[in-house]
C-alpha cells in the first residue's frame, strides 16, 4: 500500500542529474557527486539530503554535513534523485525505467569488484579466493574513506570498475529477472504454457525495456 501512495504523490520535476563518467574503487557511485534527494522510509519518515547510490551493495549513501553515512536498506521504500526513482527491492536499489505503482521495469547497475583480481589462481588457489583476498585489501571509497571532501580529492586515484546492467520486471509482490528461463521459473505451473505462447506472439526482446512492458500485462491476467 505504501508503494502505491508514494508513487501517486511523486511528480517528476524534470531535473537532470550527472551520472559518473567513470566508476572506480575510489568513487564507486552511480552519480558524479552526491545529489539532492528525498528518501521515503517504511515508518513514514522522510529524509532530504545529498545522496548517491553506492555500487558495492547497491545501497544508499547520504551526507550528514561532510560525513558519508549509509541508510539502512531494509527501512527504505523509495528514493527520488532528480527525475530518477529507485525502489528498494531484494535489498538493492532498483531504478524505475518505466511503469507505474502496479508494476514497473527496473534497472539494476552493479560494479564487479571481483574483476580486480587476476584471472586464474596462483599456487593452486582458485580465482574466487584470489578475488576475495584482493577485494579485502582494496581501499573502497565511501567505505574505507567516509569524509566527502577527502573522498572527492582522491576520486581519480582508484582502479576502474566494470559495470553490469540488468533489467527486472517488478510487481507489487515479486521481482522477475528479465530473461526467459528465470522469468518462467517463477511462474506457477498453470501459466507456463500461456507464457511460451505469449512471448512468441509478442516477440519479447529481453534486453529492451520497452519490449518488457508487455510482460507486465501478461502478469495481470
Amino acid at each position: 500500500m505504501i508503494r502505491k501512495i508514494l508513487f501517486s504523490l511523486i511528480v517528476l520535476c524534470g531535473a537532470t542529474v550527472s551520472m559518473a563518467q567513470e566508476v572506480t574503487t575510489m568513487w564507486p557511485y552511480i552519480y558524479s557527486d552526491f545529489q539532492k534527494g528525498t528518501v521515503y522510509f517504511k515508518d513514514q519518515q522522510i529524509l532530504e539530503a545529498p545522496v548517491n547510490v553506492h555500487l558495492l551493495k547497491s545501497s544508499l549513501h547520504y551526507l550528514d554535513k561532510d560525513q558519508i553515512k549509509e541508510a539502512e536498506s531494509s527501512d527504505i521504500v523509495l528514493v527520488q534523485i532528480g527525475s530518477d526513482r529507485y525502489y528498494m527491492r531484494n535489498n538493492q536499489l532498483m531504478r524505475v525505467v518505466t511503469g507505474d505503482s502496479i508494476g514497473f521495469i527496473a534497472e539494476l547497475v552493479t560494479a564487479d569488484f571481483n574483476a580486480l583480481a587476476e584471472s586464474g589462481g596462483a599456487y593452486g588457489s582458485s580465482s574466487s579466493v584470489q578475488a576475495t583476498r584482493k577485494l579485502s585489501s582494496v581501499e573502497i571509497g565511501g567505505v574505507s574513506i567516509t569524509n566527502h571532501v577527502e573522498l572527492k580529492s582522491k576520486k581519480d586515484a582508484g582502479s576502474l570498475l566494470p559495470l553490469t546492467k540488468k533489467y527486472y520486471i517488478v510487481t507489487e509482490d515479486q521481482v522477475y529477472p528479465a530473461n526467459k528461463k528465470g522469468f518462467e521459473s517463477q511462474l506457477p505451473e498453470n501459466k507456463r504454457n500461456a507464457f511460451k505462447q505469449f512471448i512468441k506472439q509478442n516477440k519479447i526482446k529481453w534486453n529492451k525495456p520497452e519490449s518488457l512492458i508487455a510482460l507486465l500485462e501478461f502478469l495481470k491476467d
